[in-house]
């Protein structure tokens, strides 16, 4: 399956924000279980989940791609031609 360079960044996008968004949780957790962060670790946790969001937001994008090259694939009839 061959991949654009456009595919490889969302793709890679969207593996950091879900990644980031993991260790914010895990970064509120922490925080919420140790009292000696104060309020720094809040704020870290939130940014953390807050970027993640946004890097992730082109995987609508990534999929809708994916199935569009997949279904020019697959259907003869939705190939388009420069020619009329």
């Amino acid at each position: 399956m061959k991949v654009t360079t456009q595919a490889k960044l969302l793709k890679t996008a969207m593996i950091l924000g879900i990644t980031l968004i993991l260790l914010g949780h895990v970064v509120l957790a922490v925080t919420f279980a140790n009292d000696d962060i104060d309020y720094r670790g809040y704020m870290l946790g939130a940014a953390m989940n807050a970027i993640g969001v946004i890097l992730s937001l082109p995987t609508k994008i990534y999929l809708t791609l994916l199935f569009m090259e997949r279904e020019e694939k697959s259907n003869k009839n939705t190939h388009w031609t420069d020619r009329e």
